[in-house]
């Protein structure tokens, strides 16, 4: 990640930036809808923040994190679809920010349980990896 004093991203390192933290925002979604927690829990930076769509909790490390997951992804036929969303990156810092919308759908008693949410992610290179460093989703109102 450029120190703060570097100059500011050229349009090609900004367009690698996005392109970059969107395939780890891809590479997120088919972990949950695959159950690969491992996977999904590799993606987040060590300090990241996780403000889950369905609890109360912040999480603030990987332990916090895997409890969540631990239960989430144990809804049964989970899957994640992206839906639109927006990239932004700090030419500056280096950070991304990608901001949207998605749908989680599971099985529960035998009915399709459907959560349509929005997000909103933030990525950085970490050691030479896209890694979210910040990651809040909600429900949709309504």
């Amino acid at each position: 990640m450029p120190h703060s004093t570097s100059p500011p991203l050229s349009e090609r390192d900004a367009e690698f930036c996005i392109n970059a933290a969107t395939r780890t925002l891809e590479r997120w979604a088919i972990a949950v809808t695959r159950g690969e927690k491992e996977t999904l829990l590799s993606l987040y930076a060590e300090d990241a923040i996780l403000v889950p769509t369905v609890a109360d909790d912040v999480r603030e490390n990987r332990q916090q994190r895997q409890a969540y997951f631990d239960g989430f992804l144990a809804n049964e036929a989970l899957a994640c679809e992206l839906g639109e969303y927006s990239p932004r990156v700090s030419r500056k810092l280096g950070t991304v920010v990608i901001g949207g919308h998605y749908t989680f759908e599971y099985r529960a008693a035998d009915e399709t349980v459907t959560i349509p949410a929005r997000f909103l992610f933030t990525f950085e290179e970490i050691l030479g990896e896209w890694k979210i460093t910040g990651h809040h989703s909600s429900r949709l109102a309504g």
